[in-house]
């Protein structure tokens, strides 16, 4: 009889463990496959994909100083003063204030008034001025530099005549040429030299008629608008 309690209690231990290692398995498996199912993407789920745009950076200003400031289109205020000279008659300071349109790439119709003073040696010194019109035109260009030739005509009224027998109506006649340098992207200053010339075309006849020419230096600030 203690022999067949033995082998009975043997056998009940052995189908336990045999019982714990099935169960063991069964939740391994049960965890593995589960593991597996939540990683995995479900077939219907859309993979969405997010694109960053990363602007450049704004142009610098020095790239942007160094646009040509005479091409077709670009506009400009001036201010320009100036000394002339007859060795006899006198002498000329004026001031301009004019606009300029470039009608074509380094070509610009200038337009404006002048207002002076005449310090006359043969009659009374006065005021002058009057409206004038011209064209300037770049011939050699630089990055911040030029050269150009131009042409100025008007008409002008002084309050007193260059000399007893001359008219206070005369026209005005400016040819020349300078220089001008880029200080900033909008503003340019510039020089030169031009002949001033004031007559009144014979329009009284020869007798009233006495010119005056002389040598012209001149400054001038432009600015782009």
């Amino acid at each position: 009889m203690p022999c067949v309690g033995f082998l009975s209690s043997r056998r009940i231990i052995s189908r336990s463990l045999s019982g714990l290692v099935v169960l063991s398995l069964g939740i391994a498996t049960f965890a593995t496959t589960v593991g597996a199912d939540s990683l995995a993407p479900a077939p219907d789920d859309e993979v969405m994909l997010t694109t960053v745009s990363v602007p450049w950076p704004p142009a610098s200003t020095e790239a942007s100083e160094s646009s040509y400031p005479f091409a077709k289109g670009a506009r400009y205020w001036s201010v320009t003063a100036g000394r002339s000279r007859h060795a006899s008659i006198g002498s000329v300071d004026y001031t301009q204030i004019h606009l300029s349109h470039y009608l074509l790439d380094n070509l610009a119709l200038d337009y404006g008034w002048m207002v002076g003073y005449i310090d006359a040696e043969r009659t009374s010194a006065g005021m002058l001025g009057g409206p004038q019109v011209g064209v300037r035109w770049h011939v050699a260009k630089g990055r911040r530099w030029s050269t150009y030739t131009e042409g100025l005509v008007g008409a002008v009224v002084q309050q007193y005549p260059l000399t007893e027998h001359s008219l206070r109506f005369n026209f005005d006649l400016q040819p020349g040429g300078g220089a001008t340098y880029r200080l900033t992207e909008h503003t340019l200053c510039q020089g030169g030299v031009r002949w001033h010339h004031l007559s009144n075309a014979r329009i009284r006849g020869k007798a009233h008629n006495f010119g005056y020419d002389g040598p012209m230096l001149f400054l001038q600030v432009m600015r782009s608008f």
